[in-house]
């Protein structure tokens, strides 16, 4: 029994330790996405792809639907969808 809930401890600390890592990285790069906004809010005339990009991003931002309450590993996937999503447009940008 003693080492079963060992290693149950050591399967909650890596539970912690991943999950900190994936919300750390999902952080980054929506921090990522607002720099390239706000680099894009610098420029004097963006581009009509640009317009139609930063349209699509409110679209998707405006209609995102979790519940963080419940936990649910498709509220994860939704959100990383998401930011890739988003990611995606701005890369395209540079």
């Amino acid at each position: 029994m003693k080492s079963t809930i060992e290693e149950l401890d050591q399967l909650r600390q890596l539970v912690r330790e991943t999950i900190d890592a994936y919300a750390e990285r999902l952080e980054s790069e929506i921090g990522l996405v607002r720099d390239a906004v706000t680099e894009l809010r610098k420029s004097k005339e963006p581009s009509a792809e640009r317009i139609r990009d930063l349209r699509d991003m409110l679209t998707l931002l405006r209609h995102v639907s979790v519940r963080p309450d419940k936990g649910r590993r498709k509220d994860l996937k939704k959100l990383d969808s998401i930011v890739g999503d988003l990611r995606m447009m701005t890369e395209n940008w540079q």
